[in-house]
């Protein structure tokens, strides 16, 4: 069956390590939205789902703490990125569609502080960054500690904003608004183009973005890539049709798993790692998949679940690989 190319890549589970006393005393004596060599009041201030922050007119540095949405954000922005967080290896097989940029923004000095889900303040602190930019709930637990050492831009996740508000807020807080919207442009553009180039099929075509492993399968669409299908006005199956319907996921049992997705004619598989893509395979249900022994299948990973303009371009890549199966 076809599968995209090696080319794409989570989080959650908060734990803030206590910086050192002297690091954050030091960074400290500025005020919680400056860093300390900034003018008092001076800087672009906007309003956040923590509240209101003001950003320096000069951002020498940035640091990311999520490593999805924010990170994503920040490289297309082409802010100075010094510091992310660093996904645990061998968590996925694909490549990241970030890694170009991440690669980039290395040969530019940028690093790994700590590992995803992992935040290191003192590692923050030693950075000594202009902004701070991440999801809001892995910043609201420990946002002192983290405007004590530089403002702190939060953005949303999928329940909360889209990734366009979210580079939108960034990028008036960066003075980078019109690299957003340009940015914005593109994609929809791309949007308009795939919509049209495979609107027969699209049109006739159900197709459903489904997580498959040992445990289950499941359907989420809120999804970066089950947004994508809908932006290109994707016709679900029945199950993505119920997870859109009540805004939330829909499970299936392993047991389930030809039931729940018979209908589908596309499907795209969301795994993360080559053993569990092998057993996928190796399914007697999934291979009696209709879409399946069609060979209408495409595969990504968690690295779609998520993100902003460059994986939302990525995700497009994925959707259109999956159409010209047809």
């Amino acid at each position: 069956m076809p599968i995209l190319p090696a080319d794409f890549r989570p989080a959650r589970i908060l734990t803030g390590l206590a910086a050192s006393a002297a690091t954050i005393a030091l960074l400290a004596g500025c005020s919680a939205g400056a860093p300390a060599d900034a003018d008092a009041g001076s800087g672009r201030t906007v309003d956040t789902v923590l509240g209101e922050i003001t950003v320096p007119e000069q951002i020498d540095s940035v640091v990311v703490i999520e490593g999805r949405r924010d990170l994503d954000i920040a490289l297309a922005l082409e802010l100075p990125v010094v510091g992310f967080p660093i996904e645990e290896e061998g968590a996925l097989e694909l490549e990241s569609p970030l890694a170009d940029a991440r690669s980039l923004a290395e040969e530019n000095g940028a690093t790994g502080l700590f590992l995803a889900d992992e935040i290191n303040i003192e590692a923050l602190a030693e950075a000594a960054p202009s902004l701070i930019i991440s999801r809001s709930d892995d910043v609201e637990p420990i946002l002192d500690e983290l405007t004590a050492i530089a403002p702190v831009l939060a953005i949303g996740e999928q329940d909360v904003s889209t990734w366009q508000q979210d580079l939108l807020l960034v990028g008036e807080a960066t003075g980078t608004t019109a690299t957003a919207e340009a940015l914005i442009a593109e994609y929809d553009a791309r949007v308009a183009d795939v919509a049209a180039t495979y609107a027969d099929v699209i049109a006739t075509t159900l197709v459903v973005p489904l997580g498959t492993d040992a445990d289950g399968s499941q359907v989420r669409p809120n999804r970066l890539l089950s947004t994508v299908l809908q932006d290109v006005g994707a016709a679900p199956s029945a199950a993505f049709a119920e997870a859109i319907a009540t805004g939330d996921g829909v499970e299936s049992g392993p047991e389930q798993l030809f039931d729940a997705f018979k209908d589908a004619d596309g499907i795209v598989a969301l795994v993360n790692v080559a053993d569990e893509w092998a057993a996928t395979q190796a399914n007697p249900l999934w291979t009696q998949l209709p879409a399946v022994q069609a060979g209408h299948v495409v595969r990504s990973d968690k690295s779609t679940h998520e993100g902003g303009p460059i994986t939302a371009m990525h995700a497009l890549d994925v959707v259109e690989a999956l159409y010209a199966t047809f």
